[in-house]
């Protein structure tokens, strides 16, 4: 902990804390003699944040994970999640099984999954063949048809859901506005932004069926057996979405992989060079408007030295390739 956070803790502050660890424990152990008729043997916190929490519990029949959270309609999130990986894992991805999603006595949501045990993927002896495997396992997720565009999706929820892949483009993540966000932070200029929105009108044509996505395909979200070495499972579906694939996911999938990895990964999901090089533009547009929320969080705390760094990297001050090809 740092000076600074230290100083700002007080007695009242370390009470709050000490009372909400409390409460989430009894709720744990709530869900556990609800569900397993027992008490939890042993409980420890996971993570989580100031509206979530992620615990592990421990009964007779084995390890599970409960995550919970404040806000009620946090449980259309995690039937999806449910969904996604019931999905996944039929087509052959090892995921967690969610065992129940219910809500607490005072109304907040959980969602109980078994827990996995292994090693996360980027602690793995050999990161590229994780890689291959998280590649492969992407082809297989990106074969699951879905209904809607975006995250609200197989739900059951009709009016939040984008029927149209142009309609969630505009109105769900919001091009023009991603881009007016770079644009007024200096992160890309006019001739960038020009270029982007000529690809948005593309990619708005675009009448290719909706597939799973995880959204998250990094190797922290990949438990791995250490003697082995093959995927066990597929964690955190929280970013699932409905998309034309593969551009969502291997948009942020590829993202801060070195060269090496970048292959691995693409060798993995079967991608041909030629399908790649039609793909490039694409996958391009979303990691770039991708960066929004990371340019305001830095605008927003007047970090300049951060946005400086984003400005570099998204007008290809960084690209070591560009220029060579004729």
């Amino acid at each position: 902990m740092s000076a600074a956070a230290a100083a700002r803790k007080t007695p009242a502050t370390d009470r709050a804390a000490t009372g909400k660890a409390r409460r989430e424990r009894q709720l744990v152990h709530e869900v556990a003699q609800r569900h397993f008729g027992e008490k939890a043997r042993k409980v420890v916190e996971r993570g989580g944040g100031l509206t979530n929490a992620v615990y592990q519990f421990t009964v007779a029949q084995g390890d599970f994970i409960v995550r919970s959270h404040r806000d009620a309609t946090k449980i259309g999130d995690y039937l999806k999640e449910r969904w996604a990986m019931d999905a996944a894992r039929a087509v052959g991805v090892p995921t967690p099984r969610v065992l129940e999603v219910g809500n607490f006595a005072d109304g907040r949501p959980y969602m109980i999954a078994e827990q996995v045990r292994g090693l996360e993927g980027r602690h793995a002896r050999d990161r590229l063949a994780v890689l291959e495997q998280l590649g492969r396992a992407a082809a297989l997720i990106h074969g699951v048809r879905t209904h809607g565009f975006g995250t609200v999706f197989e739900s059951g929820n009709q009016l939040s859901r984008h029927a149209s892949w142009a309609d969630w483009l505009a109105n769900g993540f919001g091009v023009e506005r991603r881009i007016a966000t770079l644009l007024r932070h200096r992160a890309i200029d006019p001739p960038h932004a020009r270029r982007l929105r000529r690809t948005a009108a593309e990619i708005a044509r675009w009448r290719k069926p909706a597939a799973l996505h995880h959204g998250d395909l990094r190797l922290k979200n990949a438990i791995v057996d250490p003697e082995s070495g093959r995927l066990a499972a597929l964690l955190d579906w929280d970013n699932a979405a409905s998309s034309p694939a593969p551009y969502w996911d291997l948009s942020l999938a590829l993202h801060d992989l070195g060269v090496d990895e970048k292959e691995a990964f693409l060798a993995g999901y079967g991608i041909k060079p030629r399908a790649l090089a039609a793909a490039l533009p694409s996958l391009r547009f979303f990691n770039v408007l991708n960066y929004v929320s990371a340019v305001e969080q830095a605008a927003a705390k007047k970090d300049e030295a951060r946005l400086e760094r984003f400005r570099l990297r998204l007008l290809g001050g960084l690209d070591l390739y560009a220029g060579i090809a004729p």
